[in-house]
């Protein structure tokens, strides 16, 4: 009888913080702010007081990175939050802005940006990468950008707009 009162307590303790936990999903882009990336920047959905947590250091600013889905899901139940993981998804990827990129003027009337790494009408070398799969593509820039800046690109086959980031000269990589 004690030991079916035990279970009984138990269940009611683990059931009710479980009914408590905050639930949170990825958020669609993943941009670093500072050094690290944190809580807020790849949860929607967390308490102020969980958001500044580090998860990884973030990537050079201007360039993209990854993390693992296990440790998105670990940090996640590290911290008490409700987060089912994509099926199918084993990593994401996540940006940091380069410096230049808040300064720049957009591309308006004939003006172009500056230190674009990539021009309108250019065609650009794009990489698409996934676990177990890897495709690379030419394809023609629709739109200026400078390293880290998100752009539309089209693919000339099939004439459908990519949105991707530009990673250095003439090159780009493609959100999955």
């Amino acid at each position: 009888m004690l030991r079916l009162c035990v279970a009984i307590c138990l269940y009611f303790l683990v059931s009710a913080g479980l009914a408590h936990a905050q639930t949170v999903t990825l958020r669609p882009r993943i941009e670093a702010s500072g050094p690290a990336v944190t809580m807020g920047d790849v949860f929607s959905g967390v308490s102020s007081d969980i958001a500044g947590r580090a998860l990884a250091p973030a990537p050079q600013p201007g360039q993209v990175g990854s993390l693992q889905m296990s440790v998105l899901a670990a940090a996640a139940s590290a911290a008490g939050l409700d987060f089912t993981p994509p099926p199918g998804v084993l990593a994401v990827q996540m940006i940091r802005p380069g410096g230049a990129r808040a300064t720049l003027p957009a591309t308006t009337g004939g003006r172009t940006i500056a230190d674009a790494a990539v021009r309108r009408g250019d065609f650009v070398n794009l990489s698409y990468e996934m676990p177990g799969m890897a495709l690379n593509m030419r394809a023609r820039a629709l739109e200026d950008g400078a390293v880290g800046q998100g752009i539309r690109l089209l693919n000339t086959s099939s004439n459908r707009t990519i949105d991707a980031v530009v990673t250095g000269q003439g090159t780009a990589r493609a959100n999955p």
